[in-house]
């Protein structure tokens, strides 16, 4: 199988080209930078991914996971919406003219955070300034986006909304590198409550999950698809901390704070579309 990779740099997108390459997929990865590491069975394409890349002609899937404000709490609407709306919309478009019309679009657990709710002004001037909103929101919209375009083009496409991934290769500054680091040097480790409910996913088996969505031999009936790609075994922040620090055989104490306003949200799957990552 032919796959063109956005995101392929990133956290989740590193572990996907190493998972999809094991399998003998070939990948065609966009990147912002020069020089990265040669792979075999992966050409880069340096350039913007939303560019009119001439080979999607010869891929049999996208798999878009590039996206702006992942991590980044306050990343401004305008980027948001810049990247994730138009420039997303604009490789869309590039990926019909050039008949690639297999999808697997990354979406977001935060989504919910926007799903059922009446979109108002009075709304986005309340909640444009709170953390992670205006990632959640850009993706909601481009998730719909996606949807609407495979049920008026009749294209196959999967939009998974990710929930929390963990593992080696995570940003310093998260959960899981902390934690780990906390442990290795026998140091206390503070965090607050801990009491909002997760489902955690290691990256592996999250990226093992996309190239089986990749598959669209599987599952195949009715299209479009939105899934929510997860474990399936929620847990409290607290509880998986305790797991990995006793799994880890930690000596320093863990120590729990109060819980910031912002971080109090549960997410929590819908065990009616769940693709479960542990499978």
């Amino acid at each position: 199988m032919k796959i063109f990779l956005t995101g392929g740099t990133g956290f989740l997108g590193k572990n996907f080209i190493k998972q999809a390459v094991k399998k003998n997929n070939y990948i065609f990865a966009t990147t912002r930078k020069k020089k990265n590491k040669k792979i075999k069975n992966l050409k880069w394409l340096v350039g913007p991914f939303d560019k009119n890349w001439k080979e999607l002609k010869n891929s049999d899937v996208l798999v878009h996971m590039a996206a702006a404000g992942v991590y980044q709490k306050y990343t401004p609407f305008k980027k948001c919406y810049a990247v994730n709306v138009v420039q997303s919309s604009r490789l869309l478009n590039n990926a019909i003219r050039a008949n690639c019309l297999k999808w697997v679009i990354i979406g977001s657990c935060t989504e919910y955070q926007i799903k059922n709710r009446k979109i108002t002004h009075k709304f986005l001037q309340e909640n444009k300034k709170s953390p992670y909103f205006n990632y959640a929101f850009s993706k909601f919209l481009f998730s719909n986006i996606c949807l609407n375009l495979s049920k008026k083009l009749k294209i196959k496409c999967r939009v998974a909304r990710l929930f929390h991934i963990y593992g080696d290769g995570e940003k310093e500054n998260r959960l899981w590198p902390l934690l780990i680091k906390a442990a290795k040097e026998g140091k206390d480790f503070f965090m607050t409550k801990g009491d909002q409910k997760r489902d955690f996913t290691k990256v592996d088996d999250a990226a093992k999950s996309i190239l089986k969505m990749a598959n669209f031999k599987k599952k195949k009936k009715n299209f479009p698809q939105l899934w929510d790609l997860a474990s399936g075994k929620h847990m409290s922040v607290k509880s998986f901390v305790k797991k990995v620090w006793k799994q880890r055989k930690a000596k320093g104490k863990l120590i729990f704070n109060s819980i910031k306003d912002y971080d109090k949200n549960n997410y929590i799957p819908n065990k009616k579309i769940i693709w479960k990552t542990n499978n």
